[in-house]
């Protein structure tokens, strides 16, 4: 190795280092936002302090609409860590850079050391990964899982001729591929299954099947995954039906879980979670490095990337329950495609422009409408808090605009400013959702009822009227009474329905209670006003309302 590449090695080592930084800064700075990031923490929480690892619950209830890798997981960092906003997270977004690095060390392999930097850095600094990564949500865990398993199976194809390395990242690949199932069912094996067998046909890369260690490898998929399905299936008998049929083929072939959006929808998610990226996806997207025209029996890795890339685009896209987290597998092999692309470029002033011109939009418009209220709506308010970070976070990305033409000549160093710029550019918004973050988290209104509750706060009843908080619990340490609301434990209520209240019922425990704390809609609580139901308000935002019993 030369000096001069040494030299460069030891700079990208340093832009990797300030990117961890960059990206695990301030974890639980932000609070649990509504209801994703409650729900998984408090599943996590609730296995880790009833000692059940099998039975998934949620607020008491049987939850089996995903496996349990992802609630292991910050399980375990809560026991560690304690049941903070970090301790929840630090699974996806320790898998997210681990993901990332993973992307960076394959690309290295397959299309060499720079095509695997920018790769990295292209994962690192799209809006949907790093928000994602910062997310307690499943998306992430499974996009990993995935990519691990496709990048070695990249990698051991690519080997062949070395059959004790193509052998173990063969197994290396099953293994993911388990670990993809137990993170969000079987798109574990659907996804990277359906693009092997469509990049076999289209590049009639027929042997590529006698080296998919097929014997050995459904082995270790099924020693890894098999054992949970098995012993939660025999603890809950009605687990198979409702996992399988309810949340995998109604999910995908009706409007069950009422996700519908339109077929067009992941073309605007994909637009907004590449930036600042935008130009770069769709080149890599466009010109790829194999040619369109197969040459028959070759290992093509660029055309498995592509194949796997947009299929999992349009899987999704003709899905009937669309949500933006569902298309981010696809992102770290577009990044493997965006890295190889971008080393064969000379610049990506292109990339610059759009973060200059997406910059100056939103300092003009926030600055243009900053005291016009008629313009905001009644968001006026919370915008005026989250202002400072929205204009941070667009200086940030007209600066890594600006430096792809200052250093234009510098690709290197030009790519590693604009990517890390804008990561904490991306950071801000993530930060600086914290000022309102009271509209999406019940960690204020937790405060409050604990603080309110004082010793007794362990054994007075809390009761969500008409309405389910998904991060109260979490932030309660404890379960609340439901009362007439099932909404998506509508499965588990039904399966222990005396733990559940209807209004009726409710209301004589209320006014039998010596003390007792509801959480309201407004609807409700000006409803008790007129009934002239005793309570004691005690919290109220725009959107909580807490009221006490005496």
């Amino acid at each position: 190795m030369t000096s001069v590449s040494l030299h460069q090695c030891r700079i990208n080592g340093i832009v990797i280092v300030v990117a961890g930084f960059i990206w695990f800064l301030l974890l639980g700075y932000r609070d649990l936002i509504e209801p994703d990031e409650g729900r998984y923490a408090e599943i996590a929480r609730e296995m880790l302090n009833s000692g059940n690892w099998i039975t998934p619950r949620l607020n008491g209830f049987k939850y089996f609409e995903k496996p349990p890798l992802q609630y292991w997981g910050s399980a375990i960092s809560m026991a560690l860590l304690g049941e903070t906003n970090a301790a929840a997270r630090v699974w996806c977004s320790g898998l997210g850079f681990i993901g990332a690095l993973w992307v960076g060390f394959v690309g290295s392999r397959l299309y060499g050391r720079s095509a695997g930097y920018f790769a990295f850095l292209f994962l690192i600094s799209t809006v949907l990964y790093v928000g994602m990564g910062h997310a307690n949500s499943l998306d992430m865990g499974v996009s990993v899982m995935l990519i691990l398993a496709v990048g070695a199976l990249a990698l051991a194809q690519s080997v062949r001729h070395l059959p004790k390395q193509e052998r173990n990242w063969m197994l290396l690949a099953w293994a993911a591929l388990a670990g993809a199932t137990l993170s969000k069912g079987l798109i574990g094996l659907v996804l990277p299954g359906a693009a092997v067998v469509l990049y076999t046909i289209w590049q009639r890369d027929w042997a590529l099947w006698r080296h998919l260690h097929l014997g050995k490898g459904l082995l270790l998929y099924l020693l890894i995954a098999a054992p949970w399905f098995i012993a939660v299936s025999y603890e809950n008998p009605e687990f198979p039906h409702f996992f399988f049929i309810h949340e995998h083929f109604e999910r995908f072939t009706s409007d069950v879980h009422g996700r519908t959006k339109s077929n067009w929808y992941f073309f605007a998610v994909f637009a907004i979670g590449t930036i600042p990226w935008l130009f770069s996806s769709l080149n890599g997207l466009i010109k790829p490095s194999f040619s369109w025209r197969t040459e028959a029996g070759k290992f093509e890795v660029s055309r498995l990337f592509w194949v796997y890339t947009v299929f999992v685009f349009f899987f999704f896209s003709i899905s009937h329950s669309k949500l933006p987290g569902y298309i981010l597998p696809m992102f770290p092999a577009l990044a493997l495609l965006v890295g190889e692309n971008m080393s064969r470029r000379k610049h990506f002033i292109a990339d610059g422009i759009v973060a200059i011109v997406l910059a100056l939009v939103i300092i003009i418009f926030f600055i243009w409408n900053a005291d016009n209220t008629a313009t905001i709506g009644r968001l006026a308010s919370h915008l005026a808090l989250f202002r400072p970070w929205i204009i941070a976070t667009a200086v940030l990305t007209g600066a890594a605009g600006i430096s792809t033409l200052l250093l234009r000549n510098q690709k290197n160093l030009a790519i590693s400013v604009f990517a890390l710029c804008a990561l904490l550019g991306i950071q801000m918004l993530s930060w600086g959702y914290q000022s309102i973050s009271h509209l999406r988290s019940s960690r204020t209104m937790a405060a409050t009822i604990q603080s309110y509750l004082g010793n007794n706060k362990d054994i007075v009843e809390i009761y969500d009227v008409n309405r389910y908080d998904q991060s109260l619990p979490y932030y309660l340490g404890r379960t609340i009474n439901l009362v007439d609301f099932t909404g998506e434990l509508e499965f588990g209520i039904k399966q222990e329905s005396q733990k559940w209240l209807n209004e009726d019922d409710f209301l004589l425990l209320w006014l039998n209670s010596e003390q007792a704390v509801s959480i309201l809609t407004q609807t409700t609580y000006e409803l008790w006003q007129q009934q002239k139901i005793p309570m004691q308000l005690i919290f109220k935002n725009p959107r909580y309302i807490a009221v006490a019993r005496r």
